[in-house]
């Protein structure tokens, strides 16, 4: 009992310094000043064209190789370039020979203007604020700070992954998209996930207002790599595609019971080539970027575990945030988050999950998750997700 109680005041201490942190980022040492003013002059390279959205992102058009991946020590030597492409399409095993044709909308979110110039990629311009609120999520985010009872802040999840010590060459799934309000402090997510051991990575959508400084929806990915840990581009992962960027904000998104809005996307290995990890955007698949596979120790090698589904981060004192809908479950994908077509990739083949996934809700009166396994027709192998959040 005494040990529990240690624990405890030690994870709200930990939470209590952190969100402090948070608060008063802005007073910084001129150690701290001089060190950030090196790492925006590293990630703001001089463009070849800008592009400013509707929601007011500034995207700089950066010459492929003066990307801020290449500034990563393992990089140094590469041979990449910008045609790069995927060497190995896997085979689709499945007993329905159709394709499906599903009652979602994708989301458009190609930039404006038709993007940058060929040999370029979009980076999003970074002011000093943003990069120490993406210095502090990240941090938060590696932490992975969970909860020893329920109700308590940090984070929760309610997702269903696999149990089975399998190389997973990858994962994907198409996700509807949701936006819901949360906290400056706080954040909420959909997303699929591949790890082994220490190491993962994570696509999907997100609303994080200390992260990206709005109350939009956004795509993201999340690198975790030896001692990298990072939201989006700014540690090891290589870009791409021209017109899309892997922070981008999704609009439009899902409403409750009325029109949904879905994003489809897998991180999968190149097993064939280049033994990188490529994540990919849209069915028929495009492969927006790809992680380095020098980058890596344990994921050097396949996966041996993937997920799917919603994760949450609150702070001491504030009500946990909505996840997915922001509503309790309704078992139907026009209430429901959901991931549909969820599929592995094993052996170069893109199959169905185990039926036997791993339902991990680590606080079931506020968010859950239910496998609904194979359900046929188009949505194929379907994973719903959510709840209201807040705290008794």
């Amino acid at each position: 009992m005494g040990l529990k109680v240690i624990l405890r005041y030690l994870l709200v201490c930990y939470l209590f310094f952190y969100c402090k942190w948070i608060e008063g980022y802005k007073k910084l040492s001129k150690e701290e000043e001089l060190e950030f003013e090196e790492q925006l002059k590293r990630l703001n390279k001089p463009p070849v064209k800008t592009i400013k959205t509707k929601y007011g992102d500034i995207y700089d058009c950066v010459d492929f190789y003066k990307q801020l991946a290449f500034d990563h020590p393992l990089l140094k030597n590469h041979n990449f370039h910008p045609e790069m492409q995927s060497t190995s399409i896997p085979r689709r095993v499945s007993q329905e020979k159709k394709v499906p044709k599903l009652d979602f909308e994708p989301v458009n979110i190609v930039l404006e203007g038709g993007g940058c110039p060929v040999g370029t990629v979009p980076i999003r311009r970074t002011t000093k604020d943003d990069l120490i609120r993406a210095k502090v999520y990240s941090k938060i985010h590696a932490s992975k700070i969970n909860p020893l009872v329920d109700g308590k802040p940090g984070t929760h999840y309610a997702v269903a992954r696999t149990k089975e010590n399998v190389n997973f060459e990858g994962v994907g799934a198409k996700l509807n998209v949701w936006n819901i309000p949360v906290a400056a402090s706080q954040y909420t997510s959909g997303r699929i996930k591949i790890s082994n051991g220490a190491e993962s990575l994570e696509a999907g959508w997100t609303v994080n207002p200390g992260l990206y400084g709005d109350n939009q929806t956004h795509l993201y990915i999340y690198t975790n790599a030896g001692q990298s840990h990072c939201f989006n581009a700014q540690c090891g992962y290589v870009h791409l595609k021209p017109d899309i960027p892997v922070d981008v904000v999704i609009n439009p998104t899902s409403s409750y019971g009325g029109q949904t809005y879905v994003i489809t996307l897998a991180i999968v290995k190149d097993v064939a080539k280049t033994n990188n990890w490529i994540l990919q955007w849209d069915d028929p698949p495009i492969d927006l970027g790809f992680w380095p596979a020098q980058i890596f120790t344990n994921l050097g090698n396949p996966g041996t575990q993937v997920e799917w589904g919603g994760e949450t981060f609150s702070p001491p004192d504030v009500p946990g945030p909505g996840m997915g809908s922001g509503h309790e479950l309704k078992l139907d994908t026009i209430y429901d988050a959901f991931c549909a077509l969820a599929h592995i990739k094993v052996n170069n083949s893109i199959i169905n999950p185990p039926g036997d996934l791993e339902d991990l809700d680590d606080d079931h009166f506020r968010y859950s998750v239910v496998n609904k396994r194979d359900v046929g027709e188009d949505i194929h192998y379907l994973i719903i997700y959510g709840g209201l959040g807040g705290r008794t």
